[in-house]
């Protein structure tokens, strides 16, 4: 007999950032909601607002994949009062126009119903960002 055990909403985005990690897109559909809306802050690649996980996809994540190498977004914090859960990080990369490399502390929190992330909003330093895209 097993027991199955209800994740949390820090191990759902656990597992958001593991699959991120290893390129898993599919694992990253499968946590969200088919509506999930995403707000990058504006200056960033792919910032503003995106509804649906399929225009993440083609407006973040494309985006950052064909711009930026070796980028990564390390957890370094959970918060979870139930929903939501904020996650502190550090985002790293390394521009693919100009060759510099940035990291800088972010925020992201990210919003539930019935076990799937409905809305990931991200907070972050644009100036960082974007000073590295300068030649």
């Amino acid at each position: 007999m097993s027991i199955e055990t209800e994740m949390t909403n820090t191990e759902r985005v656990q597992e958001l950032y593991d699959a991120f990690a290893k390129g898993d897109f599919e694992a990253i559909r499968d946590i969200t909601d088919p509506d999930v809306e995403l707000h990058e802050p504006k200056g960033l690649a792919g910032g503003g607002t995106h509804h649906g996980f399929d225009e993440i996809i083609e407006n973040v994540f494309s985006k950052v994949g064909n711009e930026w190498e070796d980028v990564s977004a390390v957890p370094e914090r959970y918060l979870e009062d139930g929903d939501p859960v904020v996650v502190l990080l550090t985002w790293s990369g390394t521009s693919s126009k100009t060759g510099k490399s940035v990291q800088y502390p972010n925020a992201h929190v990210f919003d539930f119903e019935d076990g799937k992330i409905v809305q990931w909003r991200s907070y972050a330093d644009t100036a960082l960002f974007n000073a590295t895209l300068e030649d």
